[in-house]
């Protein structure tokens, strides 16, 4: 996550940021005591919170927050401010919020925690690893598997970013195998079990969702570079990321490995 924080005095723009980093450590923080340099920034990585110093001498908080929104839309816009004068053109921007100073990092999070567009902010503790091999690793640690399937079904649900997979679909993907008889069903369900089991191991049983019959990831639970590639807003940090290789072990993925070699060239 990438966000901007401007104020024209250097001593109150070390005290935004360092409150900003302090409730946000996953975030980068850009500061700016220069509007223009911020607007530059949004032009090459669109950042999804701003926080703004509404009194600047070169350019208001107001007015950058109206061409920050022309450049990106959907950014979060916090006004930063000793006065509530502003408050009015505040609320007409569509403002996400409003912080007055002193700024302390539990006022940026409570900001946070009521963001106008909502972005995925808090570290879960897992991450899923796509680019290169599969691998799941929570708090730090690469997670082991009994069964190989067990592993190669998350894998799946994984590569399709939320949306549900039947048990049969499951069963035609790891099996590759038409035929759905009785002793792959019961096979099957043993793999699901050996997930179920090793995602409670680890703690990280949110992940997954079980409907009847189906089941899907929750892509707000877990971090994944996969994912992050995928977003509108790209930067060229997650972009390179992505260096030619896709869940290698498992064939299936290749085509998901085409759109990401698409997507790359697109970006050049």
């Amino acid at each position: 996550m990438h966000i901007i924080a401007t104020d024209d005095e250097q001593s109150a723009l070390n005290v935004l940021m360092g409150a900003i980093s302090e409730a946000v450590p996953l975030a980068t923080v850009h500061g700016f005591r220069n509007p223009l340099e911020a607007l530059e920034l949004m032009k090459e990585t669109k950042c999804e919170i701003a926080f703004l110093d509404i009194q600047m001498r070169e350019m208001s908080g107001i007015v950058l927050a109206r061409k920050l929104k022309e450049i990106y839309p959907k950014v979060n816009i916090v006004f930063v401010t000793g006065y509530s004068q502003y408050a009015n053109e505040a609320f007409a921007l569509h403002a996400s919020g409003y912080v007055y100073k002193p700024v302390t990092p539990d006022k940026i999070l409570i900001e946070m925690e009521n963001l106008r567009n909502p972005v995925k902010w808090k570290d879960t503790g897992i991450f899923v690893n796509t680019f290169g091999n599969f691998e799941l690793i929570v708090n730090g640690e690469e997670v082991s598997f009994g069964r190989a399937k067990s592993k190669e079904m998350l894998a799946y649900l994984v590569d399709k970013q939320g949306k549900a997979a039947t048990r049969k679909e499951l069963a035609s993907v790891l099996f590759e195998r038409g035929d759905y008889s009785r002793a792959m069903q019961d096979y099957l369900s043993k793999i699901v079990k050996e997930l179920v089991d090793v995602l409670e191991r680890v703690g990280a049983e949110k992940i997954l969702k079980r409907g009847l019959n189906s089941y899907a990831v929750d892509v707000d639970a877990f971090f994944c570079d996969y994912y992050e590639y995928e977003k509108e807003n790209v930067t060229p940090d997650e972009l390179n990321r992505f260096q030619g290789e896709y869940m290698k072990q498992y064939s299936w993925a290749e085509v998901t490995l085409a759109k990401l070699y698409w997507k790359k060239e697109l970006m050049k």
